[in-house]
């Protein structure tokens, strides 16, 4: 049976679903009405088979884990996947800059030194420096066109990874298929 690369990842979730919600009993509460062998060998029956539905449903779900991690590599999944991370943090950097106020006009700077220049001191307690940004307008502007450019790189490669994830089908085999199928996963 083959499925694309989308069911593959909805089935791993409701394998995980699946050995959560298998019960793993440790101990037993036995009354004086109850027989204690037959109660502890129920209990300890009902343990082991349940884990070993739980041993089933692992070994299918990093199977189907294997074969996906294969398929992303050999589809480009996996290359996108790292291209879009190097355009997140790129996003990030850029973003920083891009929300920056630009560099001060030269004339007001040179007018506020010569304002603290020529003051008296001893009158005055204030700040004595001139504070402004070193970024440029147009740096500014380079760097909010490079942050739309990445988005729409971004996005592209998103598209292109959901088309793969359709397109791309991973084998699954008789016995993951045997496993699912009885667990109602498939």
């Amino acid at each position: 049976m083959q499925i694309n690369l989308r069911k593959a990842n909805n089935v791993q979730t409701s394998i995980q679903d699946a050995i959560n919600s298998i019960e793993t009993v440790m101990s037993v509460e036995i009354n004086e009405f109850q027989d204690p062998i037959k109660e502890i060998q129920s209990a300890n029956d009902e343990l082991f088979a349940n884990d070993a539905r739980r041993m089933k449903l692992l070994q299918a779900f990093y199977n189907i884990r294997a074969l996906v991690a294969t398929a992303n590599a050999s589809c480009g999944i996996s290359t996108n996947l790292a291209k879009a991370a190097f355009i997140e943090k790129r996003l990030q950097q850029l973003s920083s800059i891009a929300s920056q106020r630009p560099v001060t006009d030269m004339a007001v700077i040179k007018g506020r030194l010569d304002k603290i220049k020529a003051r008296d001191d001893k009158d005055y307690y204030g700040k004595d420096t001139v504070g402004t940004s070193i970024v440029g307008a147009e740096q500014i502007a380079q760097a909010k066109a490079q942050i739309k450019d990445l988005r729409k790189q971004k996005q592209k490669i998103n598209d292109e990874n959901l088309d793969l994830n359709f397109k791309t089908e991973i084998p699954l085999s008789e016995d993951t298929v045997n496993i699912l199928t009885a667990e109602s996963i498939l």
